[in-house]
């Protein structure tokens, strides 16, 4: 199995039917052990014949907790302030919030082995600023439409993984708590379907 990252703006609008709301999608995949890239490189010539937008890369574990920064910091923000990415990083204590979550992350990082960049959160903060300011995320999608939440997940894993290596993540823990009422509200409102 190659390990592997879909970048897609995307939300489910009915069970079975994913529907794509902005931006380029790619995906990125390489082998998780980092050794040969001959069968990654066959699997991306076949996705370039086919004029899918893909890379290869000989780290898949950094790309995968790049993405991971990211998104758990886009969904736990926007899902538990009910607001747009716009609105979160124009108030300085959300923007700042923003940015102490993906540092949180960006230290688990190096304690799970994968150091990322010195200089990714700065990118990141940078990157969020380009997006449509209207945006949210799944997270939040998910939350407004009373469907399960991928909390243990996201922020739920932040949060796991701090414990584990005894480093501090608040504002993660934050998130978390305040999101918890509502994934077990929605795991029972499921259950009793």
């Amino acid at each position: 199995v190659l390990g592997g990252a879909a970048y897609i703006w995307s939300t489910i609008t009915e069970p079975g039917v994913v529907t794509q709301t902005g931006g380029a999608c790619k995906i990125a995949f390489g082998e998780l052990d980092g050794s040969s890239m001959e069968r990654a490189r066959r699997i991306l010539e076949t996705c370039q014949r086919a004029g899918f937008p893909c890379e290869v890369t000989a780290n898949i574990w950094k790309v995968l907790w790049e993405k991971f920064l990211f998104i758990c910091t886009l969904g736990g923000m926007t899902a538990v302030t009910r607001l747009p990415l716009g609105e979160i990083l124009a108030c300085p204590e959300t923007r700042e919030m923003f940015r102490g979550m993906m540092t949180e992350i960006h230290t688990l990082s190096r304690a799970e082995g994968v150091p990322l960049d010195e200089d990714l959160v700065p990118r990141m903060m940078a990157f969020a600023e380009g997006l449509d300011p209207a945006g949210s995320s799944s997270l939040y999608h998910d939350l407004a439409t009373g469907r399960r939440l991928e909390l243990d997940a996201l922020t739920g894993k932040v949060v796991e993984l701090g414990l584990r290596h005894r480093i501090p993540t608040p504002m993660n823990f934050a998130v978390t708590v305040c999101l918890r009422p509502h994934a077990l509200a929605a795991l029972r409102a499921h259950a009793n379907r």
